[in-house]
């Protein structure tokens, strides 16, 4: 007894070691098949990720400041809002079999924040549940993990001491920005080697995109005489430079004389379909003539760069989150006023733009959520509307009454559908683009649903005000009965509120 003793100590002393050197490995699945691991991925980066014939979802936004104690987002004890979720998709675009896949909450600050999926791994961030020497949770801080997509493996790895820390995953590599340093953390398919590496160091600026893991960053030249900076990108495990001194000067070669072919660029937007990004330049010449312009560059595999290749498109530097590229000789649709504007190519010595002007909406700020040949779908003052946006005299059109929060990161369109956070429990839900009726004098709204599905229940109303829930069968169908649907996958607190503002008062009817 006392040999077997021994031996179950030194079993347990090996194994806990093991998790110290190689990171936390929960066990949670299994969760659904992997059937679809090798399946095209749709909407990577974003807040729902599909996957063959799987949708993966964030379900909800949570707050970090919930998390009070270590077990407020301890794998599989985790509330299911902020979970990462997992459904079927039937043959009708049905979601079916919903479960949670990853029982922790997913988290970030950055504006291009969202998860990703490569293979047989989700690869997110989620707050960290250690602990400072007076016991608080560490929960500003984010911990990078990976999970499999039957959620029966999880490993740990990096640490982000701030959770607005830009970010993006590839399929080799946790890239993340920190001190003007561009770095990473490599992987393969089995294990996360844990030590970072710098990819870049004195980074001046960055540009992380969401739903891309194409990074690109500037840099100021090393030529001492000259005061040029370039553009770099991190594309495919590789730095790609993309300009370099001699890009523009390629006569005097390293002289710093003439400064009319030293550049500062500035990084504004990347459109990840066109692999084209949009930046601003100005020469260095000190000409009040020359005044910085925006410039876009369509980009092949090879990420090189011929500068009779770039496109100029306004005078001045745009606004990078302001510009929808439409492609080609379309130009790109300009959002930063009321009034929307098309920006058509220009030539290098254009001193005038040239615009078109657009569409006027209500007030600034639209979140352009799809353009679809001439229909701008976009989200202002948390509605969903649709226009014609090269029509000046277009007038809007409300699709759906329901309110969406603009709040957090982006939403994403897969489908006919938007998939947002509904602006009142803050969880995930979808509306179909296309099930709106907008006849003269018969306007239906498209109406949204919580993409975690809900369950059949019952509501009471006790003398004091008080409701009750009552969860029944599918199939209930009781004569008198008044049934509602409650979100599934709801905390109970969200649900009594959901119960209590949807409750019908059968005598105020």
């Amino acid at each position: 007894m006392k040999k077997i003793s021994i031996i179950l100590i030194l079993c347990l002393t090996v194994c806990m070691g093991a998790l110290i050197f190689t990171g936390c490995n929960p066990s949670f699945g299994p969760v659904g098949t992997m059937e679809y691991k090798d399946s095209p991925v749709v909407n990577n980066g974003g807040l729902v990720v599909q996957q063959g014939g799987y949708l993966y979802y964030v379900n909800g936004m949570d707050a970090t400041s919930n998390i009070t104690k270590p077990d407020d987002n301890k794998f599989g004890k985790a509330s299911v809002k902020g979970s990462i979720m997992k459904s079927k998709i039937d043959d009708n675009g049905n979601l079916t079999d919903t479960a949670v896949v990853v029982p922790k909450m997913f988290y970030t600050s950055a504006s291009n924040g969202g998860f990703y999926i490569y293979g047989e791994w989700i690869y997110y961030l989620s707050p960290n549940t250690k602990t400072d020497n007076k016991s608080n949770v560490l929960s500003s801080q984010l911990v990078a993990f990976r999970t499999k997509i039957d959620g029966t493996k999880t490993q740990e790895i990096a640490t982000l001491e701030s959770n607005s820390t830009q970010y993006t995953f590839t399929d080799k590599a946790f890239i993340y920005y920190v001190d003007n340093t561009l770095k990473k953390v490599s992987y393969d398919n089995s294990k996360v080697n844990k030590k970072a590496e710098n990819i870049a160091e004195d980074v001046t600026a960055v540009l992380f995109t969401a739903k891309s893991n194409v990074v690109f960053y500037l840099k100021a030249t090393d030529a001492k005489k000259r005061v040029n900076n370039n553009m770099y990108a991190f594309v495919n495990n590789q730095v790609k430079k993309i300009t370099q001194d001699t890009t523009y000067d390629k006569e005097n070669d390293l002289s710093a004389d003439d400064l009319t072919k030293q550049f500062t660029f500035a990084l504004l937007a990347f459109d990840a379909k066109e692999n084209t990004l949009f930046y601003s330049k100005v020469n260095n010449s000190g000409d009040s003539a020359k005044k910085t312009s925006t410039y876009a560059y369509k980009f092949d595999e090879t990420y090189t760069f011929d500068t009779t290749k770039e496109v100029r498109y306004a005078t001045t530097a745009l606004t990078g989150s302001s510009i929808i590229n439409l492609g080609g000789d379309k130009g790109i649709l300009y959002t930063a006023a009321a009034q929307l504007e098309i920006y058509k190519p220009i030539s290098e010595t254009a001193i005038e733009n040239n615009t078109q002007k657009g569409a006027t909406l209500n007030s600034t700020g639209a979140d352009i959520v799809k353009v679809d040949g001439n229909d701008m779908y976009y989200i202002l003052s948390n509605t969903l509307y649709k226009i014609d946006y090269t029509n000046k005299d277009a007038i809007t059109q409300e699709l759906s009454k329901d309110s969406i929060n603009t709040s957090w990161l982006t939403r994403s369109v897969i489908g006919n559908y938007l998939y947002y956070i509904d602006n009142t429990y803050n969880y995930m839900f979808r509306v179909d683009l296309t099930a709106f009726v907008g006849e003269p004098n018969n306007f239906v709204p498209a109406k949204g649903e919580a993409v975690s599905g809900t369950r059949k229940a019952t509501l009471t109303k006790d003398k004091d005000g008080k409701i009750t829930i009552k969860y029944v069968k599918d199939d209930a169908n009781e004569e008198g009965v008044k049934y509602y649907q409650i979100p599934k996958f709801m905390t109970s607190d969200d649900a009594q509120k959901f119960a209590e503002a949807n409750y019908e008062d059968e005598d105020k009817k």
